[in-house]
Order: C-alpha cells, then sequence, then structure tokens
C-alpha cells in the first residue's frame, strides 16, 4: 500500500429514519464517524484526527452531533439509529464518515472496523451498502441533506475480490430535492494523505466552514480551490447537488444566528436550539407538583426564581461524596445526582418546580457522572426519558451518550410551573448499575 495515499475512504451518509413514536428533532445534527484500526485488514492514519475534527468544529456551529471514532458494526447500527432518531424534521442533516470504503460491481460498501471480507457474498452481512443509505436519505424530513466524501481509492479488500472491485468509490447522485454530495476527488481518483494527520480535503473543510456568508455551494468551491492547490493540482473534489434555498454554516452578518438556516419553511415553523421537543399536550391547565419527600430536595436562586429540585431516591453517601439533587444545578461536572434504588434507575425522577409561572424555552443536561471519562464509563447513563410539564405536556426523549453538555428546546415557550424528568431506559455502566445525571438547568424566555 502506497503511504502517500490516502487509505480513507470516507463516506459522509445523512440517514432520518422513520420510527414510531415521538421524537426529539434536533434543528442541526450530524453523524460524525472516523474508522482506522481495522482489525482484519490495512490500518488507517487520518480518519480519527479528520472525524475529530469535523465534529469538534460542527459542535461550535451548533450541531447535535453523534461521533463514533473506530465504530464496529454494532457501533455503526446504534450510532445511525440514534442519528436518524435527532435528524427526523431537522432543519439541517449532515454526515462525516471517514474509513475504507469500497466499490465492488458497481456498489459502494462502507466497512466498520471488524468487518471481515473473504467474498463478495460478505459484504452485505459486514458492511453497509451507500446506495441503501441514500434512499434512506430520499424519505428522511431534513430540509438539507449534506453528504460527503474524502475517498482513497486503495483496495483493501483480498484479492479474489480484486475482479469486481474498481478503483474509488461509484458516483452518486443527489438524487432529493436539499441534497448534496461532496467528494474528495473526481469519483474514480486517489486521495492524497497529506503531510499532516489531516487529509486536505478535511483540513480545508475544517477551516473554512465557519466562514461568515460563505454560502455552501461557494464554501465547497473554495474547498476545491484549496485542495487542488494544496495538492500541487493533483487532486480536484468534486460536487454533485440538488439544493433548494441557501446555507450558510457560519450564519450571515448583522443578522441573528438562525441566519446559518436561511432555508425554505416546508414544515412548519423554523425551531431553535440545539434540540427541538415535540410536545404533546393533553390539558391547558396547570396542574398541581407531583409530591416528593422533602428529605430529597433542595432549594436554588437561578435565573430570577427560587427553584425547587427534587429527587424521588438518592444513593446513599460513598467515600465523603453526595449524590443529592443540589448537585444538579452546582455547574460542577465532578459532582452528580446518583438515583439510590435497586437496578438500573428506571422510574426514577426528577422534579424542578418553580415559584411562579414562568416562559419555559428548554432545559439544558448533562448526561451521567461526567467527572471524568473513567467515572462516566463505570455509571449508568439516561438512555432514554420522559419530560413532564405542568401545562399537561409530555414527551419522549433519546438522549445523547456523551459527557458534553446538552441543550434542549422547544420550539417556542411554553408557560409552565414546572417540569420532570423521567428515566426511562440506561445506557448500562461497566461496573456499576446507579444511573447519574451531572446537570439539569432549565432555560427561560422571560
Amino acid at each position: 500500500m502506497n503511504g502517500t495515499m490516502k487509505c480513507v475512504a470516507g463516506l459522509m451518509l445523512l440517514l432520518s429514519f422513520a420510527l414510531p413514536g415521538p421524537v426529539l428533532a434536533a434543528a442541526k445534527t450530524a453523524l460524525v464517524i472516523g474508522n482506522g484500526a481495522y482489525q482484519a485488514m490495512p490500518a488507517l492514519r487520518n480518519p480519527a484526527n479528520d472525524a475529530n475534527l469535523i465534529a469538534d468544529k460542527l459542535t461550535g456551529l451548533g450541531f447535535d452531533v453523534v461521533r463514533i471514532i473506530d465504530g464496529d458494526r454494532r457501533a455503526f447500527r446504534e450510532g445511525l439509529t440514534r442519528f436518524g432518531r435527532n435528524s427526523e424534521g431537522a432543519d439541517v442533516a449532515l454526515v462525516f464518515y471517514a474509513g475504507h470504503g469500497v466499490q465492488v460491481n458497481g456498489q459502494n460498501w462502507l466497512l466498520p472496523v471488524d468487518a471481515q471480507i473473504e467474498a463478495s457474498t460478505d459484504l452485505p452481512a459486514q458492511a453497509l451498502k451507500a446506495n441503501d443509505l441514500l434512499e434512506i436519505m430520499e424519505i428522511s424530513g431534513a430540509r438539507l441533506k449534506l453528504v460527503f466524501f474524502d475517498a482513497c481509492r486503495n483496495n483493501p479488500l483480498p484479492r479474489s475480490l480484486s475482479r469486481g472491485a474498481a478503483n474509488g468509490l461509484a458516483r452518486l447522485e443527489a438524487n432529493a430535492a436539499g441534497m448534496m454530495i461532496a467528494f474528495a476527488t473526481s469519483p474514480g481518483d486517489v486521495a492524497l494523505d497529506g503531510s499532516g494527520s489531516n487529509s486536505p480535503f478535511t483540513e480545508a473543510l475544517a477551516r473554512l466552514i465557519g466562514t461568515p456568508d460563505l454560502e455552501v455551494r461557494h464554501l465547497m468551491g473554495k474547498v476545491r480551490e484549496s485542495v487542488y492547490l494544496s495538492t500541487g493540482e493533483r487532486q480536484l473534489p468534486w460536487l454533485n447537488e440538488a439544493l433548494i434555498g441557501e446555507f450558510y454554516f457560519g450564519g450571515r452578518s448583522g443578522e441573528g444566528p438562525e441566519a446559518a438556516a436561511a432555508l425554505p419553511d416546508t414544515s412548519g415553523p423554523a425551531s431553535g436550539g440545539a434540540s427541538q421537543i415535540t410536545v404533546s399536550r393533553t390539558e391547558p391547565q396547570h396542574q398541581p407538583a407531583p409530591h416528593y419527600t422533602r428529605d430529597f430536595c433542595r432549594t436554588a436562586s437561578l435565573a430570577g426564581s427560587s427553584l425547587r429540585f427534587c429527587a424521588s431516591s438518592v444513593l446513599d453517601p460513598q467515600y465523603g461524596n453526595r449524590y443529592g439533587p443540589g448537585n444538579l444545578f452546582d455547574g460542577n461536572l465532578s459532582t452528580a445526582w446518583v438515583e439510590g434504588v435497586s437496578g438500573n434507575g428506571a422510574g426514577q425522577k426528577l422534579l424542578i418546580t418553580f415559584d411562579r409561572p414562568r416562559l419555559l424555552s428548554g432545559f439544558e443536561l448533562v448526561n451521567g457522572y461526567a467527572k471524568n471519562q473513567d467515572i462516566y464509563a463505570k455509571n449508568a447513563r439516561v438512555r432514554s426519558a420522559t419530560l413532564r410539564l405542568s401545562d399537561g405536556s409530555s414527551q419522549r426523549l433519546d438522549l445523547p451518550d456523551n459527557m458534553r453538555k446538552s441543550r434542549f428546546s422547544f420550539g417556542s415557550p411554553l408557560e409552565v410551573t414546572w417540569m420532570e424528568f423521567e428515566i426511562g431506559s440506561v445506557f448500562p455502566g461497566s461496573k456499576y448499575t446507579d444511573t447519574a445525571v451531572s446537570e439539569l438547568i432549565p432555560v427561560f424566555a422571560d
């Protein structure tokens, strides 16, 4: 394998699964995958670096990012499902994939790190077919659908597949309105690895993506120019698009943050915030707050109100650490509320009551025990939950499994007097069954 060639075939796959039940929809959502630590084929140097760079840039631009580094088949399935749930009805959905990708008999396949391909018949069970994913894109509710390729053309498969395999990935068409597919190089050509820790294509994309007043098609034109010049005119990125309207990753001068999504509205009022909660209303009047024992409640003065944080249970103190609801608003990720019942905490609840009716626009949450990565992994985290409000509204939520602060917003503020958060399912801890939440703070519009 030529070390000067980029052995990273990156396919950014935009998915939006039509799943049953209420869905937590982000205004801007992304799936970022970087696969390099392959077990049965040559390892790749840059995918993790490329994926982490793009994921950090997108997070800073307000995207709700699902990040997968060195994902196996299970991680692919779980990540795609989570991203699909997040993307349903989104304004913008984007996927970045860096890793091995191959073309066999005219079909493009993306390879998880645990893929073991010895014959072409192994591909359907071991890999993801790009064309099937593009079909999912067509039924996505996302108004803007972005697909990117940073493609290595070195075939990692055994020689027994060489007859059906071809250089690079087959050309893919942007066959849905609002879709754009960008390739690091022309279909059938070789993408260079570059001299640094990132490919020329990813480096240029990350450097330019946040530029104000740079519409996405013009952005890709500048990326193309940068890559072409930096590679000595050996690599020319390629674009295929069927966009409707305009989109600016970095916003437009003199306008608010929503300028970054200046697209025709085909699905109702535009949503704000990192994630939008679609509320199912049952009664317009305020309902009495649920009863919680006084021992598991703490009061705080926040955002112009006296707020009362209560928990249905609390883990007993251990090693000098306390795990009560006061940890939810202390701004310290070294502390967390931890439920105190046997099992994994399903059905345990948190309640925040306000001293007067407030216009609630959403809430911020840090999942799990976010003291450090080790403690986070050892304890369980909330996978799904139910949010209930005093006006009778309710919504099932799917939470990200990461230590970053997540913000969830309503389409428009709601006047309520309390909010309740009930654990549904959890991501299991590697050592403990206790489920933790580090921060849970309401966000008000008044």
